[in-house]
């Protein structure tokens, strides 16, 4: 490549880091976020959630207006909402506005995603150095997810976890100046392009229902007639989705593909991969700091093993595809997440850190060896001109159902450790009410609600309530965890089911 691609993919790369480490960051955040706003952790989860699911469902239609528009005219627009959205949370006075500027943040990811990646393939690289202008592209994203941990840990180690946005700020500003200064215009953009808003608004509201009554079923009650009416609701949207879909010209979700059973199994493939990844970048950091003690950058650096492998993974993925195919990778894949995920549950708390370690790794190495393969094999698939479509797609299924299972788990983990919680207070003869129990559930004990608890109890009293939450928090993430060690064990029998004799000869 000659100096200025070379310089043009460095600045992709820099887009790609800030997007990076803005999400696994974020994650390390919880539990400040908890104390600063006096939250718990069904409410702190949206931090994540609303994130994953806005730059899963705008993806698409950012690809598209960037084929429409222009991509470079996309991509500042989005590194515009960036922007505004990190200084947004910056100055966030409550959880609610966190939570909506981080969906604003997650609008202008996905506008300036697609686009960086068009950009690169297209524009910047020639023919013979496609793959490796969009490997580099892929690294500066899995390098920010590297570094998101420890800078959003240094962070809160100077005292205010709000820094932490300051590097979303400063990372957007200096894509925002390449792309003005690097990219050039375009002057050509395809005619006739349709984006299917019926599809992604139908689908956006059917699972932002559902994730908020995951989030409130614990305060409403699992059998009140509003919640069951919430996920009624939700439900009704999900079946009119395909309905829609048959309907708009150009929809998220083709008849004639969803009709091929091998698409269908690899589009299954993307999703339930993610689980035990997403549950585990939730609540291993919290597992660190309020059953082990350690502080926010030491939880950074334990979460390594995972972060490393899952960066790894992207960088070496292609090559395995190539060597082992896919059935083979995403078999053995699955089956070690899966194990790893296991192997939380079944080893005790006694162990300290190292309940968590062996499946911290396996879990890194198993989403090594199925998040880029079930998303190649999907684009395999279809016929070569859906691979846009279909690469888009399986990103934001895969996005989607692990929003959809933090919240699960969050519902579960919430529930069980509460129970635990009740118990062994009632084994020590402590009597709190119900609202005090809420309000020290989860772990966090710096919030003014739990001080407020504290105060309550003597100096003996407060030792064996620190510990009595601490082993239900264990019990809450074991529970958790049960669930993402039954929905990562799909992923075993889809791909026993994958034809690989059938991926690039399909007929739609």
């Amino acid at each position: 490549m000659d100096r200025s691609s070379i310089v043009k993919v460095a600045a992709l790369m820099v887009t790609g880091f800030g997007i990076g480490i803005d999400f696994t960051g974020a994650l390390m955040l919880v539990p400040a976020i908890e104390n600063s706003f006096d939250a718990d952790i069904t409410s702190t989860q949206w931090v994540l959630n609303i994130y994953a699911l806005f730059f899963a469902m705008t993806m698409v239609a950012g690809g598209r207006l960037g084929d429409m528009y222009g991509h470079r005219k996309i991509m500042i627009i989005g590194l515009t909402i960036f922007l505004f959205a990190s200084v947004m949370c910056f100055v966030a006075p409550s959880l609610d506005f966190l939570v909506g500027a981080r969906a604003l943040q997650g609008i202008g990811a996905g506008c300036v995603w697609p686009c960086t990646l068009a950009f690169g393939a297209t524009k910047v690289s020639r023919p013979e150095h496609r793959a490796l202008v969009m490997g580099l592209i892929l690294a500066g994203v899995t390098t920010g997810n590297v570094f998101g941990p420890m800078i959003s840990g240094l962070a809160v180690s100077f005292g205010e976890w709000r820094y932490f946005f300051l590097a979303n700020i400063v990372f957007s500003c200096i894509s925002m100046a390449t792309a003005l200064l690097l990219m050039q215009r375009e002057t050509q953009h395809k005619q006739g392009e349709h984006i299917d808003y019926a599809g992604m608004g139908i689908l956006s509201f059917a699972v932002l229902l559902l994730l908020y009554g995951l989030d409130v079923g614990a305060d409403w009650g699992w059998t009140s007639v509003p919640l069951l009416l919430l996920f009624f609701v939700s439900a009704v949207l999900f079946f009119l989705f395909p309905k829609v879909e048959k309907r708009v010209v150009e929809p998220l979700l083709l008849p004639q593909m969803m009709q091929n059973k091998q698409f269908r199994i690899t589009l299954g493939l993307n999703m339930f991969n993610v689980s035990a990844a997403f549950v585990g970048l939730l609540y291993f950091p919290q597992y660190m700091q309020k059953v082990l003690g350690w502080s926010t950058f030491e939880s950074a650096l334990g979460l390594a093993p995972l972060t490393l492998l899952l960066a790894v993974g992207s960088v070496v993925s292609g090559t395995l595809y190539n060597d082992f195919g896919p059935k083979r990778l995403l078999f053995w894949g699955y089956l070690i997440a899966t194990v790893g995920a296991a192997s939380i549950v079944v080893l005790p708390a006694s162990f300290g850190y190292f309940q968590i370690l062996p499946g911290m790794a396996m879990i890194g190495l198993g989403a090594t060896l199925t998040v880029g393969p079930s998303g190649t094999a999907a684009v395999c698939a279809v016929k070569p001109e859906r691979a846009g479509l279909v690469g888009g797609l399986s990103f934001m299924t895969h996005l989607v159902y692990g929003a959809i299972s933090v919240a699960c788990a969050t519902a579960i983990m919430y529930v069980v450790s509460f129970s635990s919680l009740r118990d062994k207070l009632a084994a020590a003869n402590i009597s709190l009410t119900d609202a005090d129990q809420r309000a020290i559930n989860g772990g966090t004990l710096n919030t003014e609600s739990a001080h407020a608890v504290l105060a309550k109890l003597n100096s003996n009293q407060v030792e064996t309530l620190k510990s009595a939450i601490a082993s239900a928090f264990d019990s809450g993430m074991n529970m958790a965890f049960i669930f993402s060690t039954i929905s990562v064990s799909v992923g075993i029998l889809l791909a026993l089911m994958l034809d690989e004799s059938k991926l690039h000869k399909i007929e739609e």
